[in-house]
């Protein structure tokens, strides 16, 4: 009995000790997560300076990134680094007979993002399980003077293939400032995010799965995207798109955006047409856009409302044929202290045909219930004109093990038979 006993007790050690070996690989495996320690370490600050849990920005982070990824308020005073010159002051009295001098980040703008993951899915009552393939992302970004941002973003390996460039833009601040008020002008131009809704977003919100908002189209059918997705579908309106884009902050609480842009996301452009698009929202208290609070409030606790609406007209091509198509849509951002209530509708068309058009809501509440933990409840419906509606229901848990180290738990629910029938946990990292 005792031998048994003792064999028993070597087989449950050599399980746990499996066990624990098999959760070391996971926890080791990267995929793509989407915040920028590079502004920490410029800053010389924790994430969650600008992360409520990264990667969603806070208040305060959609202040810093309207800001050209600076501090809206006496950004010279809170930076740690001292910039590398290149060029003397001095070169500006002989310009154009010099060049104009300028200055770059002393140190490194490199940043590694991961994200590794295992998903559990039950189709017809067979059950699959795995880990997922690693993807690698690089992404650098640094002020280039007083008035310039650069950005890159590259996915090394994504799916166990090599990657792409995904963001490669540079962004030029306080435009026209002789004539115009600060902040009021800024213009990007090369390849990035048009910034149509900003906070609801697959690459700064913190589900696994995408949103139906930003990467539905009718030719999908009655299928939404189940995991993040780079504007997946044959449109979606946060793709990775080339152009220009102006923005800009108008008295604190007003932000606009305007667009021009292939449409043709990376690939190259299939007509000689270009895409546009816009976006108007306005904010009722808490933090204004350009980081400014009114005399009386602090940045402790978020009370807010922010109502948007955008706009994407686009022409697309199919054997040679261009289509018309579109999308409309209005969106609400309210923060309450700790609770994040956000939503959108969404009107689209592809061409004149009434099979393809659709409508398309979600709501989602976020419940910031410590500083380090965050549930997540998104309901999402979209409604294609010749099919029955599709809806989902995605709740999840994200927890931060350190600041920029964090695990998620989630699923995603058909509310027409309420089964946990597919299961995902993620780990998330960035340095």
């Amino acid at each position: 009995m005792r031998k048994l006993e003792k064999k028993a007790a070597r087989c449950k050690s050599r399980i746990i000790q499996l066990v624990l070996c098999l959760v070391s690989l996971f926890l080791l495996l990267p995929e793509s997560a989407y915040a920028i320690p590079t502004w920490a370490r410029k800053y010389q600050t924790s994430c969650i300076t600008c992360h409520s849990t990264f990667p969603k920005l806070n208040p305060f982070g959609e202040s810093f990134r309207m800001n050209g990824y600076k501090y809206p308020q006496n950004d010279d005073e809170k930076v740690k680094e001292e910039p590398l010159q290149l060029g003397s002051e001095s070169y500006k009295k002989v310009w154009p007979n010099s060049v104009w001098p300028n200055s770059i980040p002393p140190t490194s703008t490199l940043s590694i993002r991961g994200r590794s993951a295992y998903d559990a899915t039950t189709t017809n009552n067979a059950t699959t399980a795995e880990f997922s393939r690693p993807a690698l992302q690089l992404l650098a970004s640094g002020s280039v003077g007083d008035n310039l941002t650069a950005f890159v973003g590259a996915h090394l390996f994504e799916n166990g293939e090599v990657g792409s460039i995904d963001r490669l833009f540079l962004r030029v601040g306080n435009v026209f400032t002789k004539y115009l008020p600060e902040k009021s002008l800024n213009i990007q131009v090369g390849q990035f995010i048009p910034e149509l809704v900003p906070f609801a977003t697959n690459h700064r919100g913190l589900t696994n799965s995408a949103y139906a908002f930003n990467t539905y189209d009718p030719s999908m059918g009655r299928n939404f995207v189940a995991t993040h997705a780079h504007g997946a579908g044959p449109f979606g309106i946060e793709a990775f798109q080339l152009g220009v884009e102006a923005n800009g902050i108008i008295k604190s609480r007003l932000r606009y955006v305007l667009g021009i842009v292939n449409g043709s996301g990376t690939a190259v452009d299939v007509n000689a047409e270009k895409d546009f698009y816009s976006r108007l929202c306005y904010k009722i208290g808490g933090m204004g856009f350009d980081g400014s609070l009114k005399e009386g409030t602090t940045s402790e606790k978020e009370i807010s409302v922010a109502l948007g609406t955008f706009g994407y007209k686009g022409i697309g091509t199919i054997n040679s044929q261009n289509f018309d198509f579109y999308r409309l849509g209005a969106d609400v951002n309210v923060y309450l202290n700790d609770v994040n209530l956000i939503g959108g509708y969404i009107l689209g068309a592809n061409g004149i045909e009434d099979v393809k058009k659709y409508n398309l809501f979600f709501g989602e509440i976020d419940y910031q219930m410590y500083p380090w933990l965050t549930g997540i409840l998104r309901y999402e419906q979209a409604n294609p004109n010749t099919l029955e509606s599709i809806r989902q229901i995605v709740p999840n848990i994200s927890a931060l093990i350190v600041a920029n180290v964090k695990v998620r738990v989630e699923s995603r629910i058909n509310p027409d038979d309420m089964k946990f029938n597919n299961f995902h946990v993620g780990l998330e990292f960035a340095y």
